[in-house]
């Protein structure tokens, strides 16, 4: 998003060179070479595999939970209050789209889409709660026309549908990190008005449950983010329990462990494509002279070439993405003497990567949020930029020291080792319950640990280039 970029500039306008969506003013010396700290990280991970195989021999830790009773009185007026706070959010956000500023530095629309909700309450879920399935403002929506309507259409919906998940995912990632629709104000207010057609037309069509459940790339994150949160709603109140074990025996279908990878690779591609490497990828196109005829034929029809050599570098990663996970699980299936269905193991090993993106998430955003978030209060100050002061005299410029490139970097570290370490024993949990044998657990997780002590490695070099470079 270039309006990102807008931010940084502004903010280190008195620093030489250009500023990056989530890179620095200034860069960070490490005190140690990075390969050690790649080293120790994928070391790190490869004990906490070793660590889980010698001391989980049982899963009855993944079942502890304390239940939290609440009075069903005060759940019913919670969950009317979330609902109600939803619309009303969704209402200021479509207003100030349509009517308020044009600078997405200045619109509450954008500010709240990108900053406050796709990366702080993304965040949220996956680390406290997950409130959006009970207070979903689309949901709200689509049930009140259904009444209206009285239609009640509800059946299962059918196996490909979570593909339509998955190429949602994909829009909206393209939609942020490609398109340049998400600097518009304008453009956003008409994507969630087509988003919310389109829901309409779908619960009409297969049922307003099954299409949320299945098909909505929205529910199906943020319902997966919340299996990961130590607080759930459940049973008339709330359960603590420890983080992650909420995915404990919940395999997805073959398009959820699709949508889970996509996840992942998204958020890969947006990191790489801020680094030396994918700058140098855009050098070799540039100059590359088997490739000028075709991208001056393309951009004299019109042609965007950079959203263009981008879409093509985010399907790029996504694919390669799918093909290894495709990959490790064959390793995997091998590994245990293939007495056991690939789709299993395909299906039930996805979601033990889901830490790693929420993990990827925060280092690669921690900074953003917490430098953009501060544009949320003069924006809600005045949303319509007709000078007003619903909240009194707020701060016009970002406070650049609230985050240091250091801070980053050391919160990007542990962030990434201790994702990709829950994962661990995620996957090792998951491994016991599904294989008959120890022996097949232990010799099914060797893939597993070599494939993630490589993310690791890979993730935080990723990560590490726009704060040392």
């Amino acid at each position: 998003m270039r309006w990102i970029s807008a931010v940084f500039v502004l903010v280190f306008a008195c620093v030489p060179g250009t500023a990056l969506a989530h890179a620095f003013g200034q860069r960070y010396d490490l005190p140690l070479p990075l390969g050690f700290y790649l080293t120790g990280a994928g070391l790190a991970v490869a004990l906490t595999f070793l660590g889980s195989f010698v001391f989980m021999r049982t899963n009855g830790h993944m079942k502890v939970s304390v239940h939290i009773p609440v009075p069903a009185q005060l759940v019913r007026i919670t969950d009317q209050f979330l609902r109600a706070l939803a619309i009303l959010v969704l209402i200021v956000v479509m207003a100030t789209a349509l009517f308020g500023p044009l600078s997405p530095t200045q619109n509450f629309a954008n500010i709240f889409i990108w900053v406050i909700w796709w990366v702080g309450f993304f965040l949220f879920t996956a680390l406290i709660i997950d409130i959006w399935s009970h207070a979903n403002p689309f949901a709200t929506i689509i049930d009140a026309v259904l009444g209206w309507l009285s239609l009640r259409v509800e059946g299962p919906a059918p196996a490909w549908t979570g593909w339509l998940a998955v190429l949602g995912l994909i829009l909206l990632s393209w939609t942020e990190i490609v398109s340049g629709w998400s600097e518009s104000p304008r453009a956003m207010a008409v994507l969630i008005a087509v988003y919310t057609f389109g829901l309409l037309l779908g619960s009409v069509w297969m049922g307003r449950r099954a299409w949320f459940c299945a098909a909505d790339p929205l529910t199906r994150l943020f319902s997966l983010l919340g299996h990961l949160a130590p607080l759930a709603a459940q049973r008339g109140g709330l359960i603590l329990r420890l983080p992650a074990s909420g995915m404990y025996a919940r395999s997805t279908d073959i398009p959820g462990a699709f949508f889970v990878v996509t996840l992942i690779a998204i958020v890969l591609f947006d990191g790489l494509s801020e680094t030396p490497f994918w700058a140098a990828i855009l050098q070799w196109v540039t100059e590359s002279q088997i490739l000028r005829p075709g991208l001056l034929a393309l951009r004299d029809h019109g042609v965007d070439l950079l959203k263009l050599i981008r879409t093509i570098g985010l399907v790029s990663t996504i694919l390669t993405s799918w093909l290894l996970y495709t990959a490790l699980c064959l390793a995997m299936w091998w590994a245990v003497g293939r007495d056991i269905a690939l789709r299993a193991i395909f299906a039930g090993f996805a979601l033990s990567l889901l830490p790693i993106a929420v993990a990827y998430h925060l280092a690669h955003y921690v900074f953003f949020l917490a430098l953009a978030s501060q544009l949320i209060v003069p924006a809600a100050s005045d949303p319509f930029g007709l000078d007003w002061a619903l909240l009194g005299d707020t701060p016009t410029m970002i406070d650049i020291g609230i985050m240091t490139a250091e801070d980053v970097w050391w919160v990007s570290v542990f962030a990434l080792v201790t994702g990709h370490a829950l994962s661990v024993f995620v996957a090792h949990a998951e491994a016991m319950r599904l294989f008959s044998s120890r022996q097949q657990a232990i010799f099914s997780q060797l893939p597993m640990m070599v494939f993630i002590v490589a993310l690791t490695s890979i993730s935080l070099w990723i990560l590490a280039q726009p704060v040392v470079e």
